[in-house]
């Protein structure tokens, strides 16, 4: 079957669909991998590996434990200027990534033979006059993994990029079932000085499959899973901050398995906390910490999580090098160093660049640390969450238990702008629990549904064009009839499938308007979408009588950011340039009109001078570098019963309350254990709860306005740059679909009451 007539079959969205690439004529044959690695490769991609070739899951499964590490460790340290073998798949070949790093990619040509090997380990070790000495971030042994690792990198790109040439008719994956339940997995978890530990996060995964479900310890140190499949063996791991993981092997049975944990504390546990966390153990003691405080957070925090960024100590020389590196990076490509000359560099960075070298080596530097860390764990009604937590790699990456979001925290972060990561932007559940997820990045579908119960895959590739790669999607969303929305702003269309029945269709805009990257719903059934920066017109269509209402941005040439709909069908929707505000479409009268924000909770502006807040102005976007005492909310939400709209603040550290037809209008605090955590994006349910996702807190929360009260829930993977969530009503009950843009995964949590907490303990341990 051709190119051009296979696209045509996968634009008619039949159901259900897998978006596959073929592969092209080779020789090699891939190697052989664990019968659970090739399930996982299944389920985690929806369809059949071996169609890919050689992939870099077959290479990572081939390597030592030593030659995983400094894999590991090469992508968290080195890939955000080398590429090598683990970066992307779409390449040069597909057209749509410049693959040229700024360093030169890596591989085994760099450590063949005793002088070249000789020459790399003093790079790393020693730096250069463009790089970092790592001396001070890595010990010996973990540079010579690193040695190890390249050892085994033929190639510059991945091996599968040349084999992902042209799409052709799959097979379809077969779906695997998912067997009678298991009685209850339990424990109880103790520290060494047989302390009961609440609010241990207790993790249990079957090899093969693609989901990890995770508890909490409850005030009594224990612990109560759902039902799991019974017959099959599971991983099971207990972590907490400051502790040791504790690791065990059960085989799930009909009745009813216990295991219990004892962890053993540790002094060296940096690496297990969020971002959220480092940044609050930066010392603000005096006015210098506290001016260089907010300088880090607006140049730095927009694209990286901040234990990621303060993971390695580096010298000054070594600090001003990153500065000078990051001044020019383009948010999502690198490019060669030529790439970044041309580039305008970051304001923020330029200005500041000595003080804020010279300020990062007294707290992250060679010497003793002014830093203090504080761990953390969920108490009370915190620990009532259920989450499950599914594989969401493009093919070709990724190992259960290895480079899946780090189940393992003592790892710390994996790197964020490892474009293999970069697909989980967005996620929603259906009505029958299953968990849909925009993919932004992926050649291979436009949307993916995964099963709630086993983690299986299942691909959706939609394209107008019959000779075109599938659409990409951002956002994503349910609305109250059970219909599942996405945009599809790479070719300007609105999506929509009915979860049940499989029925889809594109939906095209009037022409010379496109469908941007932001859609939301309201109360009146509409669908509302913005488009990106620059981009003059919210948009607003009716599934009832298929009619689309455009309005004008009120500010011509402002950016726009997020998109939602209240309860009496008017959108919102956010803009930074050339203001700090929201735009409002009201559906009555058919205009647009700013709505200027609150001064920020974290107003920081009196640490600089005019001057200084001139940098700061120069170009205010909502990543890459942000400003002192600006709100900067991302994507808003908005009640669809009522007409209450609500903003979290991403930089500015709190949560706004709108009415649409009154002048009221209130700031909430976040929580302490949430300040400067950068909030997203925020969604309401049917009960009026207003949920937000904490993007470098690796958390979400829930605001209850009725009582004004918090209550916060830690995720169980660390590094999760979630960048959305939403909150729907599945069987009677909230539940919240989200991505994790930085890990590589999507997520399903559900929440427990106290009550059905306390009967599932009397029916597991009897009387």
């Amino acid at each position: 079957m051709t190119t051009k007539s296979v696209l045509a079959v996968l634009g008619a969205f039949l159901f259900p669909a897998y978006g596959v690439l073929a592969q092209q004529t080779t020789s090699a044959e891939p190697p052989d991998v664990p019968a659970d690695i090739q399930e996982w490769m299944h389920t985690a991609w929806g369809m059949d590996p071996q169609v890919l070739g050689v992939t870099d899951t077959h290479f990572l499964s081939a390597l030592s434990t030593t030659e995983r590490q400094g894999a590991f460790l090469f992508k968290q340290r080195c890939n955000t200027c080398h590429y090598s073998t683990m970066s992307s798949t779409r390449g040069v070949g597909a057209g749509l990534v410049d693959v040229t790093s700024y360093g030169p990619s890596l591989s085994r040509a760099n450590v063949d033979g005793e002088d070249r090997e000789r020459a790399t380990r003093q790079r790393i070790s020693e730096g250069s006059a463009t790089m970092p000495a790592f001396k001070y971030a890595l010990r010996a042994d973990q540079i010579d993994s690193i040695i190890d690792y390249l050892k085994k990198v033929d190639t510059l790109r991945p091996p599968v990029v040349d084999r992902l040439v042209e799409l052709a008719a799959p097979d379809a994956a077969e779906v695997t079932a998912f067997d009678q339940t298991a009685g209850p997995l339990w424990g109880i978890v103790t520290s060494t000085s047989g302390e009961s530990l609440q609010g241990v996060t207790v993790s249990a995964r079957s090899p093969g499959r693609n989901v990890t479900t995770s508890v909490f310890t409850d005030g009594d140190g224990e612990y109560y899973f759902p039902p799991l499949e019974a017959g099959r063996p599971y991983k099971v791991w207990a972590q907490a901050q400051a502790f040791e993981a504790g690791r065990a092997d059960v085989a799930m049975s009909e009745v009813a398995a216990r295991q219990d944990f004892t962890l053993t504390p540790t002094a060296d546990f940096h690496n297990q906390l969020t971002g959220a966390q480092w940044y609050a153990a930066l010392p603000d003691g005096t006015r210098e910490d506290r001016r260089m405080k907010e300088v880090f957070r607006a140049a730095c925090m927009g694209c990286h999580p901040q234990n990621f960024s303060l993971i390695s100590r580096f010298d000054e020389a070594g600090w001003r090098n990153i500065i000078d590196v990051m001044s020019r990076m383009h948010p999502y490509r690198y490019g060669s160093p030529a790439d970044g000359a041309r580039r305008q560099p970051n304001a923020i960075m330029v200005h500041f660049r000595d003080e804020l070298a010279a300020w990062l080596t007294k707290v992250r530097g060679p010497g003793p640390s002014p830093m203090t860390f504080t761990p953390r764990r969920p108490t009370g009604n915190s620990t009532l969450m259920i989450a499950r937590e599914y594989d969401a790699p493009e093919p070709g990456f990724g190992l259960p238990f290895f480079n899946d979001g780090n189940t393992d925290w003592a790892l710390g972060p994996v790197d964020f702008m490892d474009e293999s990561k970069h697909h989980a932007m967005n996620a929603t559940v259906d009505e029958d629990g299953d968990v849909w997820m925009a993919d932004m990045f992926n050649i291979t579908r436009t949307i993916v549904r995964y099963d709630w119960r086993t983690g299986q895959a299942t691909n959706f590739a939609l394209s107008e064009t019959p000779d075109a790669p599938p659409a990409n999607s951002h956002d994503i969303i349910r609305d109250d009839d059970g219909i599942v929305w996405f945009d599809m702003s790479s070719i300007g269309a609105l999506g929509r499938i009915n979860p049940r029945t499989g029925e889809s269709s594109i939906i095209r805009p009037p022409e010379g308007a496109r469908v941007g990257p932001w859609i939301g719903d309201d109360g009146l059934g509409g669908i509302w979408t913005a488009g990106a920066a620059n981009d003059v017109k919210a948009m607003r269509y009716d599934p009832g009588t298929r009619e689309w209402v455009l309005f004008e941005n009120p500010i011509p040439n402002a950016s726009n950011y997020g998109m939602t709909g209240d309860g009496v069908g008017n959108g919102w929707w956010s803009t930074a340039i050339p203001r700090d505000g929201l735009m409002k479409a009201d559906l009555e009268t058919g205009q647009a009109t700013f709505v200027p924000l609150p001064e920020a909770v974290n107003d920081r502006t009196e640490l600089f001078t005019s001057e200084e807040m001139a940098v700061f102005a120069d170009r205010l976007t909502f990543y890459g570098y942000g400003r002192p005492g600006a709100m900067a909310i991302r994507k808003p939400g908005a009640d669809p019963r009522s007409t209450t709209f609500w903003g979290c603040a991403w930089y500015g550290s709190g949560l706004l309350q709108l009415d649409s037809r009154s002048d009221l209008e209130k700031m909430y605090p976040f929580p302490p254990e949430h300040a400067d955590g950068n909030c997203y994006e925020t969604s309401v349910d049917d009960d009026g709860m207003v949920w937000l996702p904490f993007t470098h807190g690796d958390a979400i929360a829930k605001f209850d306005p009725s009582r004004e009260e918090w209550t916060s829930y830690f995720l169980p993977t660390i590094g999760t740059k979630t960048h959305g969530l939403q909150a729907v009503t599945v069987e009677g009950r909230t539940q919240i679909g989200m991505g994790y843009l930085g890990a590589g995964k999507v997520a399903k949590l559900e929440f427990r009451t106290k009550e059905e907490l306390q009967q599932l303990k009397a029916e597991t341990r009897g009387p």
